[in-house]
This record gives C-alpha cells, structure tokens and sequence, in this order.
C-alpha cells in the first residue's frame, strides 16, 4: 500500500526560530541564576540556575530534532527521521526528572544538617525577575505555534519555572516575616523546604513529556481531537463514494500523521483507479490539519482483513 504525501509549507523554520530564542532565554537566566545564587548563598538560585543550564542542553537538543526531522526520507530512513521529534522530548523528560531527584536530596541533606542561611531580600527579587521573564518566554512560545510538539514542550517547562519562582516569592515573603516576627530559628530551613515544594511542583512536567513522547514512539493513537477530524473525513469521503464505515488504524509521529482505512467492497465492482479517487478525496479533506499526512486506503473483498 502506498503512502501519499501533500506539499505544504515547512512550518520547521519559525518552530527552530523559536527554539533558538528559547535557548538564548535560557543561557542568560542560567548566568543570572548561577552568580546571583553563589553570591546570596541560596540553594534554590543555584538548582534554578542547574535546572536552566540543562534545559539549554535539552533545547540544543531540540533544535537538531527539528532540523534532522525535516531531512527528506531516503533508502536507509524511508519514513523520514520524525521519530527524533518525540525521543528529544522523552530525553528531556528523564533528565529533567534526574535533576528534581537530585535536587530534593540535597535539599533533604541540608535540612538534616540544620539549614542555610539565605538573605531573604535577595531571594524575592529573584524569584520577581525570573517570574515574569518565564511568563514572557511561555506566552512566546505557546503561541509560536500551538501544533509543534517541541515548542509546546519547551512552553511547558517555562511554565514550570514561572511556578516555581511564585514559591520562590512566597518562600521569601515568609521568610521575612518570620523574620518580623522573631522566628529567626526557621529561617535557615526555608530555602531548602522551598526545593522541596518546587521539586513537587516540577515533577509533573517531566511525567508528562516522558508520557506523551512514549506513546507516540509505542505508535499510539493520537490526541482525541484530531482522530475527531480524520474520522469526519473519512465520513464524508466513504459517504460520497457509497462505502461503508472503514476499519481505521492511526498513529501520530512528529509533524507526520499516519491513517490507514481498510474498506470492505463487493468482488469485482472496484477498480484501482477508484480506489485512487478515494485516497485523492481522503488528503484533500485532511489539508486542514497542521500534520503531514501519510495515507494508505486499501479495498478488499476479504472480511478477515478487517480485524
């Protein structure tokens, strides 16, 4: 069975362009996080300045995912490279997960230790910088393009950061009130148990990157919504050539969308130039969607092929 493909424009381009200001984001509030952090003494500015730093690796990373999935498929990769797209974004799963697990053990070790001091001020104004740069850099990205499994990745994990410099400022507000209050005893504990609390509010991210990354390199279904819009198609396209409902088989992998519709027919009514007609019909009614698609539609008179 062959796949047909439909000439679109590339949507790499603006996907890598909004990878590489990511990457330039990122680098700059790695530095900022890093020598703010040494100079305050603050764990949680050094593990956010760590966390930044591997995000530039992973973003690096996505950045050849991209360009390697748009190389042409040939005679050694004969269905393209797209596969890259959904290992890059598991990789960044498992090792941003490495990171959180580390980080909660050492703010558990410190803690055991008696804690460290952290200069209170310093901290909320870190946590108020580095807030509304995360915001900026999600709300970019987000709308970069809504359909790119990388970018929407990356938008995830500056939506984690800007949640954690909330606890961040909350963490430090504390702080200073305890402070105020005359609880200087707990202060030393507050930069520690504000990892903690972050590394709670981190760890979703990197299960949901591993999750969805898994489940395209299993050949999983895709998202509801866009099996919806092949199903409405197939609807229509099997209506206008008098077919019933196919048995459909689909799988999502990168920026390709495979379908394969298998249609039960009568011996000897069809020819493969009407089965071609269907196919035709079939990538014309799914030019809506932001996919490749690779189409295999095939006619059979045998039931047992249907299962």
């Amino acid at each position: 069975m062959q796949a047909d493909t439909l000439e679109s424009p590339s949507p790499h381009d603006a996907e890598r362009a909004a990878l590489r200001a990511s990457l330039v984001a990122t680098g700059a509030l790695a530095v900022v996080a890093v020598v703010w952090g040494w100079f305050a003494g603050s764990q949680v500015m050094l593990l956010d300045g760590v966390y930044a730093t591997i995000g530039m690796i992973l973003t690096w990373l996505s950045l050849g995912a991209s360009r390697m999935a748009q190389v042409p498929a040939n005679a050694r990769y004969p269905y393209g490279r797209e596969a890259l797209v959904p290992l890059a974004i598991a990789l960044q799963g498992f090792a941003l997960f490495g990171t959180l697990t580390y980080a909660a053990i050492e703010a558990v070790r410190v803690i055991l230790v008696g804690g460290s001091e952290v200069a209170a001020g310093s901290l909320l104004a870190y946590g108020a910088v580095t807030g509304v740069a995360c915001l900026l850099l999600w709300q970019y990205l987000r709308r970069a393009d809504a359909d790119s499994d990388l970018l929407q990745a990356e938008a995830r994990q500056w939506l984690a950061s800007a949640a954690f410099s909330l606890v961040v400022v909350a963490g430090a507000a504390l702080a200073l009130a305890l402070r105020a209050l005359g609880f200087v005893a707990l202060e030393p504990f507050i930069d520690s148990v504000l990892i903690l609390v972050g590394c709670v509010l981190l760890v979703p991210q990197p299960v949901a990157l591993v999750r969805s990354a898994l489940r395209e390199l299993l050949e999983g279904a895709p998202r509801p919504e866009v099996q919806e819009t092949v199903q409405a198609a197939l609807a229509e396209v099997s209506g206008h050539h008098g077919l019933a409902d196919p048995v459909v088989r689909m799988t999502k992998m990168g920026r390709k969308l495979y379908v394969d519709a298998v249609y039960l027919v009568p011996a000897g009514q069809w020819t493969v130039d009407r089965q071609d007609d269907i196919r035709l019909d079939l990538a014309g009614a799914l030019q809506g969607l932001p996919y490749e698609p690779w189409l295999s539609v095939e006619l059979t008179t045998q039931a047992d092929r249907l299962t």
